[in-house]
């Protein structure tokens, strides 16, 4: 979905696939490496693909991903997260209090125990407004 590397080099800064080991823009292979982009693209971006074309639904992903700073909002001292082991339902409820909608949780086995390695917050098809996500699939915490 991205055709050049200053497209990717921005990306790899503030969204990348942390399962690769050294990003695309490392190297400045963007064009092997793009199925992270084309997975992201198929799974969310196209649902609203008839109102964003590709770079402009990456734009709008990459706004939307400041609205809400989920660091500041899990390490908040009035949400009373359990630290370093809260429950799914301690972040959960914490990013359920400030955003008004349920975020998706996803968690991948590490050494026999499920760890939080993504939370998604999800939009309306126009980008406008947080709307509760649903649970499909068994990556979810």
């Amino acid at each position: 979905p991205l055709r050049d590397q200053q497209s990717i080099n921005e990306r790899d800064n503030y969204w990348f696939d942390y399962f690769l080991e050294n990003p695309p823009s490392a190297r400045g292979k963007w064009y092997i490496e793009q199925y992270f982009w084309a997975k992201e693209w198929s799974n969310h971006g196209t649902c609203s693909d008839n109102v964003f074309n590709q770079q402009n639904y990456f734009n709008l992903a990459k706004n939307l991903m400041f609205n809400y700073d989920l660091t500041s909002i899990l390490f908040n001292p009035i949400n009373h997260i359990p630290l370093p082991w809260p429950t799914v339902s301690d972040v959960m409820l914490a990013i359920s209090k400030h955003t008004r909608a349920r975020p998706e949780l996803r968690c991948h086995y590490y050494k026999s125990s499920k760890i939080l390695v993504e939370v998604a917050l999800c939009y309306d098809v126009h980008g406008n407004q947080v709307i509760n996500c649903t649970r499909p699939g068994s990556v979810y915490c």
